[in-house]
């Protein structure tokens, strides 16, 4: 069962961020043959998002822990969750940060 853990900001509204999180784990599972429930996430929420030069908007972070799906499952896992990602915080696809983690290494989106 791939486990998501989500560093962004929060609505401050269980409910959005309960929808947000609903829609990133039906996208992974989706792309994993997976049941809905198949996939679970959580929401670590971040009060500044800052580079060297000051604050800027968040950028929705996550790491998908699992186990090896094989190459393009993983990489469709990560599309999927980069998009959902982009779409539930309203942010441009580029501004997500997505990584697959497994015991033996990680891969990036």
């Amino acid at each position: 069962m791939p486990v998501i853990q989500v560093t962004a900001t929060s609505a401050k509204d269980d409910a959005t961020d309960a929808a947000r999180l609903t829609s990133l784990c039906s996208a992974v599972a989706d792309a994993l043959g997976l049941p809905p429930s198949g996939v679970v996430a959580a929401l670590c929420a971040s009060a500044v998002t800052s580079t060297g030069s000051g604050a800027i908007n968040g950028w929705p972070l996550a790491v998908i822990h699992g186990s090896d799906r094989g190459e393009e499952a993983t990489r469709n896992a990560l599309a999927a969750a980069a998009a959902a990602l982009a779409d539930g915080w309203g942010t441009a696809r580029g501004d997500v940060w997505v990584e697959w983690a497994t015991a033996g290494g990680a891969v990036s989106h």
